[in-house]
């Protein structure tokens, strides 16, 4: 293949990974060749690892792209020109293969395409999902044979397209069955390859180049087009049917003859599309809002308009605006060890300061404020409310009559002053955003949360918004790359922006007492997002006696997506990322708010204070616990502002304490220990500044620093530090995840990015993306204590992975019951948000 020097240059920087890369999954293959294949139904292989690509263009479901219609016209002029050799699209790391071959296939939907390949689909090998299923080679080669079979049998109208083409036909993992379709002409197949594999692995390789012809990929010019940002957002992609589950089920169920009308949200290709408006016009949908200047509109519609919508090419997903709901449920500066840090020494020219949050800004998304409250005024007796807005329909007013968000603003920025320094939160000097979106009995929508983040996607430079805390949240039902609430909170973490959501209540039947499982709600399924359960403190500021309380939700993830058969697949991501403490709190009162008059002891008279403007309250929930872990953050990047929001969290999990006797479904990585996050953000490396740039493996700490004692001493009480983190599937470990740059640090990246490669029986980190010397676990662990990796198997892993069914109906391996759906649980109980008094210990006062 033709090279420009350029490419030449990357080719040597690239090869010995990639050669390092291929006996990895060599190897990988043949430890697997023992394992007792199984037949293959070749049924069963097509819709599992095969998706129709061209389908998907006819439902409107893929992206537009002209940044790469040179890229396309290639492909189409060497699929047009026939012959044995097939055309392989190779960039520089593999990423963009998908989005030229969408385009193709758009083009085909739209009949746009040569007439010759207008009578063609384009079937997509889903590799990355037949790799980490396949139990041996042989099982892999059966299902790869299969699929070649079923192409081959489609007489020419099938063209199979692979992004891991080296895979199949590379120099160490040939398929014959595959090369044999093609140099007979009875197969039609469009490759896609790094460009050091290609080199290394088909051009180079006399045999296999005959067969295969390179399109290279103008990166330069790609990258030139696409800002940032938006390169980052293609990342995601919407998938599986376009209409929320629910939604289907609303218009199955359906008795008014699909006139019965609903608030939905729709997220559009292009909002100002005529043809869209034409067809929301005919079909009687009402455009009532569109947020801020996305293509995410709210309309009301007849159920009858949903199909029409779905066929018209002009959406990417739409669902319900779904009513939002505040979960709810002394001294949390002690307890999670702010108070050890508050007081930074001098350290070379920097001088010595407050650990208090200062020039950070939180935006606190929840029911208003009583803004007037001491707690939220500084030193010097001026109030730290920078901004407030409604986002309520028809109600403007920014005060917190309900009184849910005056106790969370409270818990993660209540200033030292109110009874001696009692009740003080964690980052008692930042700036407060008051962003209203539910009303005043504690309800709000969709619309209303989206139309608030959007305004901080806008506005968090001049309000210098560097955390986000989300004490609400609806049932997880749309997958995380679907919901449009995870994509809003995604795009804030592209910006480096850090979101905190609280998990959600439904961690028990509160009628049985039995444990529930798979209840995180929504945002706290996207994986960007810090999700952050609650621990109970029994009253007391020691940690020896923590644990998790009984009504925070459990993992893992249960949003799904149903893909054109209608299977559904789950996200099953383990979640919360860690814990804080939740139960019993102490923190500012709403004045005549509506929860205090519910439920008096919810105030007692020892918190009523001489004047409204200093009164507390208590409260329990993970809406609780979520502002804590807020206002963390904003210590860590007072201290560092350089973090990214990954950075954030892996030092919040990497220094939490692993609870004994709880999984990582329950506590996540552990429980927050500001101490040692502080300290981890100290180490780190402030003359950088972190994003795609910094290569892999580069030193993050800072000159003279050393690897951190991975205990914090709390109150007199040694805390074990997790020293590792949790992922998708999976845990991770090791001193390389704090002393060097991996690329799920990158904004606009997440755990699930960590790229692990897993064999069935181990899992090994991909090189390009994660250093070698991180260790992967692959259960789901109850700790013992100590480092995240120690316990006793909860579950194994391969239980999240795969195909996205657990095990049983709906029953979780354990000592619980998976909630259905993340709504109903299995006696029929519908298990709502409210947990006010909470778990029944000692109260902090």
């Amino acid at each position: 293949m033709d090279l420009s020097k350029t490419k030449l240059i990357m080719i040597k920087a690239t090869v010995s990974l990639v050669l390092i890369i291929t006996i990895v999954f060599t190897n990988a293959v043949v430890a697997m060749a023992t394992v007792t294949p199984h037949s293959v139904n070749t049924s069963s292989a097509m819709t599992k690892y095969i998706t129709d690509l061209t389908q998907l263009g006819r439902e409107g479901r893929l992206r537009e792209n002209p940044n790469f219609e040179n890229e396309t016209a290639r492909l189409i002029k060497v699929l047009v020109e026939g012959g044995v050799r097939q055309p392989v699209i190779v960039d520089q790391s593999g990423e963009i293969q998908n989005t030229i071959v969408e385009q193709l296939a758009i083009r085909i939907a739209k009949g746009t395409a040569p007439a010759t390949l207008l009578d063609k689909k384009i079937l997509k090998l889903e590799t990355a999902v037949l790799f980490s299923n396949a139990r041996s080679r042989t099982e892999a080669e059966s299902v790869v044979n299969a699929i070649v079979d079923e192409a081959i049998a489609s007489k020419g109208q099938t063209i199979l397209f692979t992004d891991e083409l080296t895979s199949l036909v590379g120099a160490n993992t040939a398929n014959t069955k595959l090369l044999s379709g093609i140099s007979e002409g009875k197969i039609a197949i469009i490759g896609g390859s790094s460009i050091a594999a290609y080199d290394n692995q088909i051009e180079s390789k006399t045999e296999i180049a005959a067969y295969f012809v390179g399109i290279s990929v103008n990166t330069i010019s790609a990258t030139s087009a696409v800002s940032e940002d938006n390169q980052k957002v293609e990342r995601r992609e919407f998938r599986g049917d376009n209409v929320s589950p629910d939604m289907r089920d609303m218009l199955a169920n359906d008795t008014s003859g699909g006139k019965k009308r609903i608030d939905v949200i729709i997220q559009t290709k292009n909002a100002d599309d005529p043809s869209l408006k034409a067809i929301m016009g005919a079909a009687k949908v009402k455009l009532t809002d569109r947020i801020a200047k996305t293509n995410t509109i709210v309309a009301n519609l007849p159920l009858s308009a949903i199909n029409e919508l779905s066929q018209s090419g002009t959406i990417n997903y739409m669902s319900p605006d779904r009513k939002m709901e505040r979960m709810i449920t002394g001294s949390e500066e002690v307890t999670t060890g702010t108070n050890v840090v508050r007081n930074q020494p001098a350290v070379g020219a920097t001088p010595a300061y407050t650990l208090d949050g200062t020039n950070i800004g939180i935006a606190v998304i929840d029911s208003g404020l009583f803004a007037a409250h001491n707690a939220f005024k500084n030193g010097s007796n001026v109030s730290r409310v920078a901004y407030s807005q409604s986002f309520i329909s028809g109600d403007t007013s920014t005060a917190d009559p309900y009184g849910h968000g005056t106790h969370v603003a409270g818990l993660a920025l209540s200033n030292a002053a109110i009874d001696s320094g009692a009740y003080r939160g964690v980052a008692i000097n930042a700036k407060l955003i008051n962003l209203r979106v539910l009303n005043q009995n504690g309800n709000g929508t969709t619309a209303s949360l989206l139309a608030a983040l959007a305004w901080i996607n806008t506005n968090y430079s001049a309000y210098s918004i560097k955390v986000v805390n989300i004490s609400l949240g609806t049932p997880a039902i749309d997958a995380y790359y679907n919901d449009p609430v995870c994509n809003a909170v995604y795009g804030l973490t592209i910006k480096g922006i850090v979101v905190v959501a609280a998990a959600g209540n439904v961690g028990k039947n509160f009628i049985t007492g039995q444990k529930l499982y798979g209840g995180i709600h929504s945002p706290g399924n996207e994986p960007s997002a810090i999700t952050v359960g609650a621990s109970d403190t029994k009253g007391t500021d020691a940690r020896n006696d923590d644990s998790i309380a009984t009504f925070s939700s459990r993992g893992p993830t249960r949003s799904f997506y149903r893909d054109s058969a209608g299977v559904k697949h789950y996200d099953n991501i383990i979640k919360p990322d860690l814990v804080a403490p939740g139960n019993k709190m102490i923190s500012a009162a709403g004045i005549s708010n509506l929860l205090a008059s519910m439920q008096p002891t919810l105030k007692p008279t020892a918190l009523d204070f001489a004047g409204d403007n200093d009164d507390m309250m208590y409260m329990s929930g993970t809406s609780m616990s979520s502002p804590v872990v807020a206002g963390a953050v904003a210590l860590l990047l007072q201290v560092n502002p350089n973090l990214t929001p990954d950075m954030v969290k892996l030092m919040l999990q990497y220094s939490a304490q692993p609870l004994t006797g709880f999984n990582m479904l329950e506590q996540g990585a552990g429980e927050l220990n500001v101490e040692g996050a502080v300290r981890l953000a100290k180490m780190t490396r402030q003359d950088l500044v972190f994003n795609s740039s910094v290569a892999v493996g580069t030193t993050t700490m800072a000159t003279g620093a050393t690897l951190p004692t991975p205990s914090s001493s709390l109150s007199g009480i040694t805390v074990n530090w997790s020293q590792g983190i949790v992922t998708d599937h999976y845990y991770a470990k090791g001193t390389s995840l704090i002393s060097k740059y991996q690329r799920m640090y990158d904004p606009g990246w997440s755990f699930d990015d960590s790229a692990f490669i897993d064999n069935g029986t181990t899992i090994t980190p991909n090189s390009i993306y994660t250093t070698t010397d991180v260790i992967g676990g692959r259960n789901v662990l109850t700790s013992n204590g100590t480092a995240i990796g120690n316990g006793s198997i909860f579950m194994s892993s391969g239980v999240l992975v795969g195909d996205g069914v657990l095990v049983g109906d709906g029953v979780l391996v354990g000592d619980g019951v998976l909630v259905g759906d993340g709504v109903l649980v299995g006696d029929g109980v519908l298990v709502g948000d409210s947990v006010l008094l909470g778990d029944d210990t000692v109260a902090m006062q």
